[in-house]
């Protein structure tokens, strides 16, 4: 991104990333919002204030703030590493109580929730940043934290695959934007990792740049 002061950029930082996708960046969020209300189907049974929904490296808040127009009554939390994106989203809720989700500063690859606590969990843009051995960890405690039957949607940059046309342009943003993960991301495949850590009826799609897994816990005989 630009070379300006931390808290300059952090005011600009959504601004940036609207920029890099064209004015794309809020409708490729949104994208996870249909698997995530499908996939709580599942748990129709459960009161809408009992359904519990995690998006991870929330960043500035904007992916928990179309998710809490999609989920009014729904408990929602947030993880980041960084307070000062944290301190943004609470900002970002702050004129609605009711609404603030529960934020949380921690490390996605050492989650701090119970197991099978999450009806749903929602990731965005994280995935590249990561190095491939940090993504698998962060996969396997999405499975650890996340109900039986539960979804796990996962939106991020196309990959090579899908987009061989695009390579060009993939090498590019790994230059401009100092991506060091991008290279091992654009061709990592994230379903067979998702199946090694648990996950089954993986599906995948892909909408202009973007890119969307979307994944089930299995059911154990209990909740069948």
């Amino acid at each position: 991104m630009l070379y300006l002061k931390s808290s300059t950029k952090l005011l600009l930082y959504d601004l940036q990333v609207e920029i890099l996708f064209y004015g794309a960046a809020d409708s490729m969020r949104r994208r996870i919002l249909g698997p995530i209300n499908q996939g709580l189907n599942v748990f129709a049974s459960v009161p809408p204030d009992q359904i519990k929904v995690l998006d991870l490296a929330c960043g500035t808040g904007r992916t928990l703030k179309f998710l809490r127009a999609t989920l009014p009554k729904a408990s929602l939390f947030g993880v980041d590493l960084s307070p000062a994106y944290l301190r943004k989203a609470n900002q970002l809720f702050s004129k609605n109580p009711e609404e603030l989700p529960q934020l949380v500063q921690a490390n996605a690859e050492k989650l701090p929730y119970p197991d099978n606590y999450f009806h749903g969990i929602s990731s965005v843009f994280l995935f590249h940043e990561l190095p491939p051995a940090a993504r698998q960890r962060v996969i396997e405690e999405c499975f650890r934290v996340t109900k039986p039957g539960g979804v796990f949607t996962i939106c991020d940059s196309m990959q090579l695959l899908d987009s061989p046309e695009f390579e060009v342009s993939m090498e590019n943003f790994m230059a401009i934007y100092h991506e060091p993960y991008y290279r091992s991301y654009i061709t990592d495949n994230l379903v067979e990792r998702l199946e090694k850590a648990g996950f089954e009826q993986v599906e995948t799609k892909n909408h202009f740049v973007s890119k969307y897994w979307i994944a089930r816990k299995p059911k154990t005989r209990s909740d069948c």
